[in-house]
């Protein structure tokens, strides 16, 4: 039997669709970013939930959120973005961030396959975990009563 890929890779980036307003636009697909580009994602989207539960007291959650979605739609004109509203623009972001989480996700579940694939492949096969010896480790049990002699 074929052992099956850990990891199973493509080179031809596949990038999701949203539509705006009839239009379709491409979101960056997560495997097409840097190691740096995707920090500075993550970064912003601390930043972005900071400022939401700080309130937003200097006014710069909205620039933020713009920064983001410009980063994450693929060519979006300027006129697009300025017509969407905060909450349009947070659901791309949000869109853009289940795709990182389930991408980050099949690698862990790819780790996990591979750690637990022993485990899996002794209980198909019947194989037992260890080549020790069958007998038991257990004490033989004692015979006889456990009431105490007559007379002590």
């Amino acid at each position: 039997m074929a052992e099956t890929p850990i990891l199973d890779l493509e080179t031809l980036i596949k990038r999701p669709i949203i539509r705006i307003d009839g239009e379709r636009y491409e979101l960056r697909a997560p495997d097409e970013l840097s190691v740096l580009e995707s920090q500075r994602l993550t970064t912003a989207g601390k930043e972005i939930e900071a400022l939401a539960s700080s309130g937003d007291p200097e006014n710069v959650l909205a620039g933020v959120i713009d920064d983001v979605t410009r980063r994450i739609v693929v060519d979006l004109p300027d006129a697009v973005l300025a017509g969407l509203s905060e909450s349009q623009k947070m659901a791309i972001c949000e869109v853009f961030t289940q795709l990182l989480m389930r991408r980050r996700l099949a690698v862990a579940g790819a780790i996990a396959r591979k750690l637990t694939g022993a485990t899996a492949q002794s209980a198909r096969t019947g194989d037992l975990s260890s080549q020790g010896s069958n007998a038991s480790t257990a004490a033989p049990p004692t015979t006889g009563s456990h009431a105490r002699p007559a007379g002590s």
